[in-house]
């Protein structure tokens, strides 16, 4: 009984400890780019004590050392209202040459979404609402949209892309918070998609647990999203498009991550 509950406590003990362990994530993907462009990638940052302020700036440090072209933050900066004060201290200094660009997730608006966008520009940082941008590298250009919150804020699908052509020749890079993005008819516009929200399901679980959670209970310990449930975390291809669903930044508090290690990702997008 004792040697039980010796390896219990040393394998929830270990799950924790991963959980604890930031890991830089390199994924390599052939987009229609002219030359090699390289995304950092932050989302989940849930921003909400001087801990998780160093937590984000140790991140960026080690982003930093990528040398990354462009920053990208999806969403869920903030878990609260009161956390808002933590925002200018967690991204103080951020920077990359073709600029620093969010989108809003559901725990922005859940603490005011104006508000954590206010705080985010007055940091030079660029808030896509239902819009896009070309970004140029050299003689190269690129194609950034951002979408709104899927179930929190007001997605405009048609606005969002109402700037790029059906079939550019430029690739196509949308942020989403929410991974039920790839669900959209509009996802075959997108090259990429980049998402968050889920965490890896914060706690490790088999592999189809979620879909079976659904299935019989009826809900998911994965909230709101869809494409989560069966693709909680990771680089997927679907038809044209690729989708990275990223574990995020936090740490998490109220429910410590288990097994599922917090990351920040480095997009390295090479001549297709």
């Amino acid at each position: 009984m004792l040697g039980l509950l010796g390896v219990l406590t040393a394998i929830t003990g270990t799950g924790l400890g991963v959980g604890r362990w930031t890991r830089i994530r390199v994924e390599t993907l052939p987009l229609p780019v002219q030359t090699p462009v390289r995304i950092a990638v932050l989302t989940d940052t849930h921003l909400v004590d001087d801990l998780s302020v160093r937590h984000l700036q140790s991140v960026l440090q080690q982003v930093y050392a990528h040398q990354p072209d462009l920053i990208v933050i999806v969403g869920d900066v903030v878990s609260s209202r009161k956390d808002l004060p933590y925002i200018r201290k967690g991204f103080k200094g951020i920077r990359a040459p073709l600029g620093v660009y969010a989108v809003l997730g559901n725990h922005d608006h859940w603490s005011g979404g104006e508000a954590v966008r206010r705080e985010l520009e007055a940091l030079g940082i660029t808030v896509l609402m239902n819009e896009s941008r070309t970004l140029r590298k050299g003689e190269a250009e690129f194609i950034l949209a951002g979408i709104d919150d899927l179930y929190t804020g007001n997605p405009n699908w048609e606005r969002t892309f109402r700037a790029i052509p059906p079939n550019p020749k430029q690739a196509v890079i949308l942020l989403s918070h929410n991974p039920d993005a790839a669900l959209s008819p509009y996802r075959n516009r997108a090259h990429l998609i980049l998402s968050g929200h889920t965490h890896a399901g914060q706690i490790w679980v088999p592999p189809g647990f979620h879909r079976l959670a659904k299935r019989l209970l009826g809900r998911s310990f994965l909230p709101q999203t869809e494409y989560g449930i069966t693709h909680p975390y990771g680089l997927k291809r679907e038809g044209k498009t690729w989708v990275y669903v990223s574990s995020g930044v936090t740490l998490g508090r109220s429910v410590p991550r288990w097994f599922t290690r917090p990351e920040a990702v480095i997009i390295e997008c090479t001549p297709s």
